[in-house]
């Protein structure tokens, strides 16, 4: 599980999950309270590794400032990373399917 100071940097802000909750809704980001605590206390991790830096973006401070721990957090950016990469990758090929068949049409 995942390190990390979430609920000692809300304290420190006077947030509660609930505001962080709505915080986080903004950026179409859907997750309930009873999520955030499990999270903050490293008893489980969000399947998808972006709402950590979502997270540090809403708060306004570094990711290095919540996640503790080198290894996650290298882990985090891998996954992010390869992520956009893969997403990248399929509006190359995307956009490259669709210049093979307008050359074809024309």
């Amino acid at each position: 599980m995942v390190t990390n100071r979430l609920k000692e940097i809300l304290d420190s802000k006077k947030m509660s999950f609930s505001e962080l909750k709505k915080l986080l809704e903004e950026k179409d980001v859907k997750v309930n309270n009873s999520q955030l605590s499990l999270y903050s206390s490293g008893r489980r991790n969000p399947k998808n590794k972006k709402i950590w830096v979502i997270i540090s973006e809403v708060l306004n401070i570094e990711l290095q400032e919540i996640i503790t721990d080198i290894n996650a957090y290298l882990t985090i950016m891998a996954e992010i990373s390869e992520n956009s990469s893969e997403k990248k990758e399929g509006i190359e090929n995307n956009l490259s399917n669709k210049m093979c068949c307008y050359q074809f049409l024309g």
